[in-house]
């Protein structure tokens, strides 16, 4: 069986040109409205050691994919026994487009296949899980089925979303979900941060996602993204590229509350079977 990854190349050597024809132009748009309550933009997922079998089946840990086509964005250069070649660099160039932020009451990992991982969601910044999400203790708390076993503890978790766009990619740029929570959080505000000091808008801005490892701290080591400026070529987007993305960013700016990311368990953190408390969001 060809892996995911081959197939993805293939399919996206060929980009169609998608300008609106002449005849179609200043047409009334119809038949999509009832759509927008769907907006599940792909999700940029880090493979971990701890993924599903299926999926490791086609990738190696530590690389990049879209969930849920399984298509390639990046991968780390391997030896001939499968192990990562020590001291390569994996990365990728993209444009960020949107940002917002989500508060989501996860189940607990144990959970997975038993009821859904999350529990709640929410963009409200008054509603009460955000000041539970922001303290080391009220961020857990006891399942109703499971009331005395800390590792069922629901958590309520903070996600700092940034709608992006690949840039000069081979799967091309459609947008797509970087999320960054618990033991990703601060990778997160340290890209924020970054994006301010451009004193830019945010669409302007080319930026660099390098995989990065994480030691653990007794609750298993991990692989994330940590956010650069490019170690090649400039900083912004060209001045035929900048109506482009300011236009995408004017779009979903104005969906923003019918945007739902499409999270997963584990997806670019460590290993949360184990819910002891801990500094991270």
């Amino acid at each position: 069986m060809a892996k995911t990854k081959d197939v993805s190349e293939q399919i996206t050597k060929v980009t169609p040109d998608l300008t609106l024809p002449d005849f179609l132009e200043g047409k009334d748009i119809k038949g999509i409205k009832e759509m927008e309550q769907f907006i599940r933009p792909p999700y940029i997922k880090v493979i971990q050691k701890n993924a599903s079998a299926e999926l490791l089946a086609h990738f190696g840990t530590a690389d990049v994919i879209l969930s849920p086509s399984n298509a390639i964005v990046t991968e780390m250069e391997r030896g001939p026994k499968g192990q990562i070649v020590e001291g390569q660099i994996s990365s990728f160039k993209f444009v960020p487009i949107l940002f917002w932020v989500e508060w989501c009451t996860w189940s607990p990992f144990g959970l997975k296949g038993q009821e859904p991982m999350i529990r709640y969601r929410t963009i409200d910044p008054n509603d009460p899980i955000v000041a539970k999400s922001k303290s080391k203790v009220l961020r857990f708390e006891p399942h109703p089925k499971y009331p005395d076993d800390p590792k069922m503890n629901l958590r309520h978790v903070e996600h700092l979303n940034f709608l992006v766009c690949l840039y000069n990619h081979g799967l091309g740029d459609e947008p797509a979900v970087m999320s960054f929570n618990r033991g990703e959080y601060f990778a997160g505000t340290k890209f924020a941060s970054k994006i301010k000091m451009r004193k830019s808008s945010l669409f302007n801005c080319v930026f660099e996602a390098v995989v990065t490892f994480r030691p653990g701290d007794g609750s298993g080591d991990w692989y994330g993204l940590n956010i650069e400026n490019p170690s090649e070529g400039s900083p912004w987007v060209t001045k035929e590229e900048q109506p482009v993305f300011e236009e995408l960013h004017d779009k979903f700016d104005k969906l923003r509350e019918k945007i739902q990311a499409t999270y997963e368990p584990g997806a670019g953190s460590k290993d949360e079977s184990s819910v002891e408390p801990s500094d991270d969001f």
